[in-house]
């Protein structure tokens, strides 16, 4: 029987923004709807506050996260000495989810304690282009913003790859697989497009079976963990969630259903799924 590992994040992994409900880029697949679902600050010391608060009720870590601005970059810098407070005061695991971002940020965050950069992996022009809105960027800028994170920024590095931006249209993954294999990543986390409400891709389907072909080719290139994270479709979790773990295409999966959990030997982590063994294991 395999044995995978499953993530509930919830509560004792909380995710945080920092621009409330605010985002400048607005994607076609989201429209600043998956800000609602976190917690929101607008202050470093409403984030410290918030995170103090959170420590007392037992949190492990927290997910700092947030709208990006219109050149595809979250507005950290004013956090980062709290960042650094944070670490020190209280000793939990802190994840940022980064976007495009310089030497100089990266080897702040370093300093800081940052522990974990998630971070969105798009090598698709019309993508970044024409559905998250970043005109004058290029899918150059992405990996040239991947590879300062892994030279200079925290110790892991965790690439997002979401399947079917581009409508649904599958292609481009192929070649974000590629590349990343050179990189070895500790964990690599795949999300699938989820048709949202009040969106341009509200009716937007991605096909079950070009997303697993997606998920075996992972499986042939990359060494290192596969990771099934939080954004799915519901009715996904019916067909792909069972099929990826009967496979042994995933290593981690996130809030799968409560038969997948029964059926397969699983072990239970109150985390976000990006975090490396090592943090896991300092738990």
């Amino acid at each position: 029987m395999r044995n995978i590992k499953i993530f509930i994040p919830g509560f004792k992994y909380p995710s945080i923004s920092i621009t409330g409900s605010y985002c400048a880029l607005m994607c076609d697949y989201c429209k600043g709807r998956y800000l609602s679902g976190m917690k929101k600050v607008h202050t470093p010391k409403e984030l410290y506050d918030l995170v103090k608060n959170l420590v007392k009720s037992g949190v492990k870590g927290v997910l700092i996260s947030g709208g990006f601005n219109s050149d595809g970059v979250l507005p950290i810098e004013p956090y980062i000495p709290t960042i650094r407070d944070i670490k020190k005061d209280f000793g939990i695991i802190i994840s940022i989810h980064a976007g495009l971002i310089s030497k100089s940020l990266a080897t702040e965050l370093r300093a800081s304690g940052v522990d974990v950069v998630d971070y969105e992996f798009v090598v698709d022009d019309y993508v970044i282009k024409n559905v998250m809105h970043l005109n004058s960027k290029s899918y150059e800028d992405f990996l040239k913003s991947y590879e300062v994170l892994v030279k200079h920024g925290p110790s892991y590095i965790i690439p997002h790859i979401l399947i079917g931006a581009n409508y649904g249209k599958i292609e481009t993954e192929f070649k974000a697989i590629e590349i990343l294999r050179d990189y070895k990543p500790p964990v690599t986390v795949f999300l699938v497009l989820k048709p949202t409400e009040n969106t341009p891709m509200a009716n937007v389907r991605v096909v079950v079976d070009e997303v697993i072909e997606v998920f075996r080719y992972a499986r042939r290139k990359i060494v290192s963990e596969i990771a099934l994270g939080c954004m799915r479709p519901l009715e996904m979790k019916y067909t792909l969630d069972f099929t990826l773990c009967e496979l042994g295409l995933v290593n981690r999966i996130v809030n799968p259903l409560r038969k997948l959990a029964e059926r397969f030997q699983s072990e239970v982590i109150e985390t976000c799924c990006s975090l490396p063994s090592e943090l896991i294991k300092s738990l």
